[in-house]
């Protein structure tokens, strides 16, 4: 299993950065409609966005954590390597997690959000030349108090070597 681990730039700006596939090491989304960022395109605290993946399980794994607001995303696809849109299933060791820390920084029943039957997740795999990975992704995740939080317009694009 290969794992990159890319310190960047992480924050919460008011643009999406735009889609691309140049090995940016950036992931994004909108949550709730608010655009979070951890990439090269913002201009205030440290954080880190991560890959890996393990092509004889079919893995791969796309995160970033978020300083401000504290949140973390968690995207682990089966994976074959191919273009296209894979679901987020949630069931170990694929699964879709967001996690929001801003109300409290250990895990716990109210901060954990993830896909079930009712909330869908997706990865679009858009582009993969052995050396970057890009695409995009949305989820709706929902906590064990029936909270939903919504993930759009999200996208990564990740150097692989």
């Amino acid at each position: 299993m290969a794992l990159l681990t890319s310190f960047i730039k992480p924050g919460f700006d008011k643009e999406l950065p735009p889609l691309t596939h140049t090995g940016e090491n950036m992931m994004a989304c909108k949550v709730n409609g608010k655009v979070v960022i951890a990439g090269r395109y913002v201009t205030n605290a440290t954080g880190s966005v991560q890959f890996s993946s393990a092509p004889d399980n079919d893995l791969l794994y796309i995160s970033c954590e978020i300083p401000s607001p504290h949140y973390e995303i968690e995207l682990s696809i089966e994976y074959d390597d191919t273009l296209g849109v894979y679901p987020i299933i949630s069931n170990y060791p694929y699964f879709g997690y967001f996690w929001d820390y801003t109300h409290s920084i250990s895990p716990n029943d109210s901060n954990q959000f993830q896909p079930d039957n009712t909330h869908p997740g997706t990865v679009n795999v858009t582009f993969n030349d052995g050396h970057v990975i890009a695409g995009t992704f949305a989820m709706e995740g929902v906590n064990r108090q029936g909270k939903v939080v919504h993930l759009t317009e999200g996208r990564f694009d990740i150097m692989v070597h």
